[in-house]
């Protein structure tokens, strides 16, 4: 088959015929529109006049940027570890040349999509008409729109479905029809056009399908390739093989009709059988990474490719097509930082825990390097594309999926804990005591949840009673009470401000649940925030770009690293030796691979989203799993252990239950020819975060239950110790050490409280004492047992000298007990 190609005759007498052309063919897509498909134009009869409308009030084509990329001239991208992931187009296709392309994928492509391509003028009339009566009959009869058509909807008009989109539509169409030749139109529609499976251009389709070249396929393949541009979903060949060979067969009898085929040769395809070919996840992995890359290039002018968008889209895609003396563009190499082999490890990762199959989340994961920012790593669990019943997602989840982080930002509030200490001035520390008991109920200053400004927190094991937690413990076992009454005493606005020093770029807000991940955050931005910590306070921000060249050699772009400290190097230590110990004795113990390390769990409320966060001294990763729409509980569900290759059942996830695991399997991949380095040695004045700060032991409340809890506020172990007395039951009757007193925090106070017993009497000892003292003693034993005594004196003989005027003995002897209103009998020494 050899398409007619117009020569520059014809293309004059077309650009003479264009107004006519356009007068009428607004007529009559109106009309058949009518009848087909908008049935709103006010008139009553089926077959009703229709008003005309002017095309040129419809639809200013000045308005549109009409060109396309020159596909000689494209650039490329290459990974850090030397492959290269594409070529950069407007729809991130493998384009091929016209030219290049086999007769019967031509044959093919018009026989399914617009066979009179090469007879109509961008607007086939006929085919409108009879797909107008079709669907007003209800006996469909395909589609109206030809390839130029498409091009317009694809590239420079909404979806939006009225009447004057459908004129400015064939406005358009006409418009191109001018500016290009047929064989233009055609190259680049085969080249941009979705294929399904994250196929742009009919290169890509033939690799995804068949992991063919073009001029490999028989009559039968290229004549499945089209099939997938009408509904995706539906004729998807992997997943409804039934209706891709219906309608690959379809196509196979237009290609006889149209006399690019036999019928032999007819039969012979329609018996192959689809022979699609198992997806090669490799050719898939990074089109979104493709993207953000083209995306990146044009929204910045830091890269020296021009000041307006205009100049940057044609430095990097080349001169359009139709622009004659336009000199230069495109033909660029783009270094990205990006580690190919990681990426593919971190992708198969992904895809093997979360089948598609086995209906459960997804996951994300995220690596920078910490020494530069590059980052090496942006790997989803979803394959990118616009399926989405067929599991595409049209974005990055590891850049671009905001979700909650849950306790992984408790870092960043221990960090502005540190640095600030709480609002009454007081130092805040690793070694100082918080009450862990849950739940902890906090006062906002506003509005802060459904209880309006009360906020309630509660551990992950429930309702606890009183206790006391240093807060490295606390930030190792997650506590949630002690961090909430952490974020009450500091505030909530350092918190804010020290997450955003770090490296979250998400807009945030100075809820006391900031502290508890409630806010929506990328997993590249944790990894670039922990990146920091990892640096000890040193910030570089995270970047994919390292180098543009030109296509003479000259080196256009080159990353500059520029760190900048933002948080004191001693704060940053102590944050990371604590989060040291999450991974050696707390909760991501799961995610250890027995080198250096730290990192911090997270889990979002009702286990929306989990999250293990870590870091060597290399390089940051996090991992995030969840639902890639919605927010739903991790609760029932099964997954692939990759490790031990097997399902697993979760009742309910957590993040070291399964991001650690996951995290752990992709870092001792990422890790393998690294070899095992320590982080720094602690900088002086590091201890100082660690030691126990003093507390005053604040004076008794009304109550026992607030003296209590003032205690407990301050970092103090209240010990109720009962005493005998008649005072009420629980009255509270002092502590030890004295209110005022300074004491370590984690001390015992005693708090002594009233049993309401009296105490027992014991006579005391008076012997040795003169009348005169013994009845000092015996009126002050009375005021204090405060019960009424009687007491007598009487003499005893004594051979002793020194015995003589002092108290001889008792009755009852000292040391027995004595009921009240008991007399007392004192016997003094008298000489012989």
């Amino acid at each position: 088959m050899e398409p007619e190609i117009r020569n520059v005759e014809r293309r004059e007498r077309r650009r003479r015929r264009f107004p006519a052309l356009i007068g009428l063919g607004v007529v009559v897509l109106v009309a058949a529109t009518w009848v087909g498909l908008f049935n709103f134009l006010g008139v009553n009869s089926a077959f009703g006049t229709v008003e005309t409308v002017s095309a040129e009030y419809l639809c200013d084509t000045s308005a549109y940027s009409l060109e396309f990329p020159n596909i000689s001239t494209l650039s490329s991208v290459r990974t850090a570890d030397g492959e290269e992931l594409g070529q950069l187009t407007e729809r991130n296709s493998i384009p091929v040349a016209l030219s290049d392309t086999p007769d019967i994928v031509i044959a093919a492509l018009l026989s399914a999509e617009d066979k009179a391509f090469y007879d109509h003028e961008g607007i086939d009339f006929s085919a409108i008409t009879r797909a107008a009566i079709g669907r007003a009959t209800g006996n469909p009869s395909g589609g109206g729109s030809t390839i130029t058509q498409q091009v317009v909807k694809q590239n420079f008009l909404t979806d939006d479905y009225s009447i004057e989109r459908k004129i400015c539509e064939a406005v358009i169409a006409a418009e191109l029809e001018r500016l290009y030749d047929k064989d233009q139109i055609l190259e680049f529609w085969a080249n941009s056009v979705f294929f399904g499976s994250n196929a742009y251009g009919i290169s890509a389709a033939s690799h995804e399908y068949f992991g063919k070249d073009l001029d490999e396929l028989s009559i039968a393949q290229a004549a499945l390739l089209p099939v997938p541009i009408r509904n995706p979903t539906f004729y998807h060949p992997r997943f409804n093989p039934d209706n891709a060979i219906a309608a690959r067969n379809r196509t196979i009898d237009r290609m006889v009709v149209n006399g690019y085929i036999l019928p032999g040769e007819a039969a012979a395809a329609k018996a192959e059988p689809l022979e699609i070919v198992d997806q090669q996840r490799v050719e898939s992995l990074s089109p979104q990474v493709m993207i953000a890359v083209r995306q990146e290039l044009l929204r910045s002018n830091r890269y020296g490719l021009g000041e307006t968008y205009a100049e940057r889209k044609r430095a990097v895609f080349g001169c359009p097509a139709a622009v004659t003396d336009c000199d230069g563009g495109g033909g660029l190499t783009i270094d990205i930082t990006l580690d190919n082999d990681l990426q593919q490890e971190a992708n198969r990762i992904l895809r093997a825990w979360f089948q598609t199959g086995l209906g459960g989340p997804t996951g994300a994961i995220a690596t920078v390097d910490n020494t530069t920012g590059a980052i090496r790593v942006l790997a989803s669990g979803l394959e990118y594309g616009t399926d989405i019943e067929a599991g595409q997602r049209p974005y990055d989840l590891a850049s671009q999926g905001t979700r909650q982080p849950g306790s992984a930002f408790k870092p960043f509030t221990l960090a502005a804990a540190l640095e600030s200490g709480d609002r009454a001035g007081n130092p805040v520390t690793l070694g100082s005591y918080w009450d862990d008991s849950s739940p902890a109920v906090i006062e906002c200053d506003s509005p802060c949840s459904g209880d309006g400004n009360l906020w309630t927190v509660h551990n992950a094991g429930g309702a606890s009673g009183k206790g006391l937690r240093t807060l490295e413990s606390a930030t190792y076992n997650s506590t949630n009470t002690v961090y909430a009454r952490l974020v009450d005493a500091i505030g909530a606005e350092p918190v804010v401000d020290m997450a955003h020093r770090l490296g979250i770029t998400s807009p945030l807000q100075p809820f006391p649940s900031i502290t508890l991940g409630a806010v929506g955050v990328s997993p590249l931005e944790m990894s670039a925030a922990y990146s920091t910590l990892a640096n000890f306070g040193e910030r570089v921000e995270p970047y994919l770009i390292q180098r543009v060249t030109s296509g003479d050699g000259v080196v256009i772009y080159e990353h500059d690293i520029e760190p900048r400290q933002v948080l004191s190097n001693q704060i940053a230590a102590a944050v990371v030796g604590a989060m040291e110990k999450v991974v050696s004795r707390g909760t991501a113990q799961r995610a250890n691979i027995d080198r250096p390390q730290a990192g911090k769990t997270g889990t979002a409320t009702d286990s929306r989203d989990v999250w293990f966060v870590g870091f060597v001294p290399q390089l940051t990763t996090s991992v995030w799993v969840g639902y890639a729409d919605s927010q739903l509980p991790l609760e029932e569900f099964t997954v692939w252990n990759d490790v031990e290759e097997k399902e697993q059942f979760y009742r309910r996830a957590y993040g070291g239950t399964l991001a650690a695991p996951i995290w752990k399997q992709f870092m001792t991949y990422a890790t393998a020819q690294m070899p095992p380095i320590d982080f720094p040695e602690d900088p002086s004045g590091t201890s100082v975060y660690r030691q126990t700060p003093f507390a005053t032991v604040p004076f008794t409340a009304d109550t026992l239950r607030d003296t209590i809890d003032n205690l407990y506020a301050v970092g103090l172990e209240g010990v109720i110790e009962e005493v005998p007395s008649t005072r009420p039951s629980g009255s509270l009757m002092g502590m030890i050490p004295l209110p005022g007193t300074k004491v370590r925090q984690g001390s015992d106070v005693i708090v002594k409280v009233s049993s309401g017993v009296a105490p027992a009497i014991e006579m005391i000892d008076l012997r040795g004492l003169s009348q005169a003292e013994a009845t000092v003693r015996l009126e002050g034993f009375q005021e204090f047992i405060g019960q009424p005594i009687t007491w007598s004196f009487s003499e005893v003989t004594v051979s002793n000298p020194a015995a003589i005027g002092t108290v001889i003995s008792t009755t009852p002897e000292h040391g027995t007990p004595i009921d009240a209103n008991r007399s007392i009998v004192v016997r003094i020494g008298v000489a012989p």
